[in-house]
């Protein structure tokens, strides 16, 4: 639409640019045509030494320059006229005929009443005689009537020298004035304009009318037909189809569609055929491994629970050989022997609980106890092991914080965390441990200055058995691998989280959340 109607305004536009300029040619062939006629009988009459006219019938009284040549013939009085009284009388009968006006016009006359010229006639001479045009013209307006004005100039030749004795052979002596009514004209035109601005404003109606009507139908609807079976796939109907019958480009993506629909459903159904086998498939292995992990969990409880008892019959014999072996090198391998017993005595420990909260064995004994007084006990606890590293503790914390926990349990925690806290970190340094309320959460964290955990570490030091190098890079490892797991698995247990937070080189930060009141199902 936003093209079409301006190309039809531009061509109606110049369809009546073109209909004045043929109107305003047709009339400028008339005038010369005319003019044409009037010069040739002029020539005539003037070759012809002028023309013999009743003088009854001449109204010689208005030819006051009449040329010498009266005669009596027949009874009749005549005279002769010349070419000019002879083209005021034609002038005068178109008048009277409402045709068209003309009169000869010169600068200096003969007849003293001829010699009034008007602004065109004056502009016309002044043209033919400095610019040597043979012809102008013009529309103007006259007594409040359009009016087309035309003008050719007239020669001074042999036969005119009779009487204009002041012309100059070849010179302009004058010019022919014409003058055409061009109302009729100016009407025709405007009809015209208005049957082009009609029609044009029915075309472009009409043309939009048959446009729209064929867009629909030969484009909106197939595309509003395979937008809407688009959608329903989209929603997953694969049994949707679009029926087009148009013979063109839109019935061969119609029949895309359908195929692209039809190979949709046949996939989903094979998809759903598989997913059940996969699934059904996937079901079954997780019901062995359920299996498998029941009997892993029974077996490492029962092989914990099972290597305690010859684990304390090596530690009494190891005790008993510390008090009667005497020399320093078999103590050195006693002390060897008793690090290594210790470990594994932790080992069975960590193994033992880490499965039994696996299992679902664990009594939780939830109760209201202060958090505060819980982590100052523990730094009693351990502060003799941190002396050994002149390291010293930093919680000024006081008030009272009471949260209803299983005390044992968080007191695993926080000793795993200060423990590790103090094997990381440097001598002479200190560790802070920091305690606040977050709404209904008490927010606990450990902070030391030691090696840092790495990136890839920070990920994965919750997970069993992963263990951090020990300071001095020697590569050897301390611990089981299963004490963060297992604080992960008693934090989880009372609804809070645990994570860590560390830069290499510049200490680690771990925090555990927990709410002050645990849900009635878990006490």
């Amino acid at each position: 639409m936003f093209i079409i109607v301006p190309v039809l305004g531009v061509i109606f536009s110049w369809a009546g640019i073109r209909s004045e300029r043929n109107a305003t040619e047709q009339i400028l062939n008339q005038a010369r045509i005319l003019a044409r006629q009037i010069i040739l009988t002029r020539q005539w009459i003037a070759d012809c030494g002028g023309i013999m006219v009743n003088q009854d019938t001449a109204d010689p009284e208005k030819c006051i320059y009449a040329l010498n040549g009266q005669q009596h013939i027949a009874g009749k009085n005549l005279t002769r006229f010349s070419p000019a009284m002879v083209t005021k009388k034609l002038s005068q009968y178109s008048l009277r005929e409402n045709m068209y006006n003309f009169r000869l016009a010169c600068l200096n006359p003969v007849n003293s009443n001829d010699s009034s010229l008007d602004t065109f006639e004056r502009m016309a001479l002044n043209r033919f005689n400095i610019d040597q045009i043979s012809e102008h013209y013009s529309f103007v307006q006259s007594n409040k009537e359009r009016a087309f004005r035309y003008a050719v100039p007239l020669y001074a030749e042999k036969s005119c020298m009779e009487c204009h004795k002041n012309f100059t052979m070849g010179s302009v002596g004058g010019c022919l004035s014409i003058f055409f009514p061009a109302e009729k004209v100016k009407q025709s035109l405007n009809n015209t304009y208005f049957n082009l601005v009609f029609a044009g404003a029915a075309i472009i109606l009409l043309t939009i009318t048959t446009l729209f009507f064929l867009l629909r139908q030969v484009v909106i609807k197939p595309v509003n037909m395979i937008k809407s079976m688009a959608a329903d796939i989209s929603n997953g109907n694969h049994q949707a189809r679009v029926n087009l019958k148009t013979d063109d480009e839109f019935e061969e993506l119609g029949q895309t569609f359908n195929t692209m629909a039809e190979k949709l459903s046949q996939n989903k159904e094979i998809m759903q055929e598989e997913i059940a086998t996969a699934t059904l498939e996937l079901y079954q292995a997780n019901q062995e491994l359920k299996k498998l992990d029941k009997l892993k969990t029974e077996f490492i409880a029962d092989m914990s629970h099972e290597l305690r008892s010859p684990v304390t019959a090596i530690q009494g014999g190891l005790d008993y050989l510390k008090r009667t072996v005497t020399k320093e090198d078999n103590k050195s391998y006693l002390t060897i022997i008793d690090n290594n017993l210790l470990r594994l005595t932790h080992l069975i420990s960590d193994m033992l609980e880490l499965t039994r909260i696996e299992a679902g064995k664990v009594t939780w004994n939830f109760e209201k106890n202060d958090m505060t007084e819980l982590i100052r006990e523990i730094i009693e606890i351990l502060s003799l092991e941190a002396h050994k590293k002149s390291i010293t503790f930093d919680f000024k914390y006081q008030d009272l914080v009471w949260v209803e926990m299983d005390t044992e349990r968080i007191e695993q925690v926080l000793v795993n965390l200060i423990e590790n806290a103090i094997k990381f970190s440097s001598p002479n340094s200190k560790i802070l441990i920091r305690i606040r309320l977050e709404a209904q959460w008490v927010h606990v964290s450990v902070q030391d200055s030691g090696i840092g955990i790495s990136d890839k570490d920070i990920e994965t030091i919750f997970l069993k058995f992963h263990t951090l190098p020990s300071r001095g890079g020697t590569g050897q490892t301390k611990g089981t691998g299963l004490g963060l797991t297992i604080c992960r698995k008693i934090i989880e247990a009372h609804k809070g989280r645990i994570w860590a937070e560390s830069t290499e080189s510049r200490g680690s930060v771990f925090h555990f959340i927990i709410p002050q009141n645990q849900a009635g199902e878990n006490q």
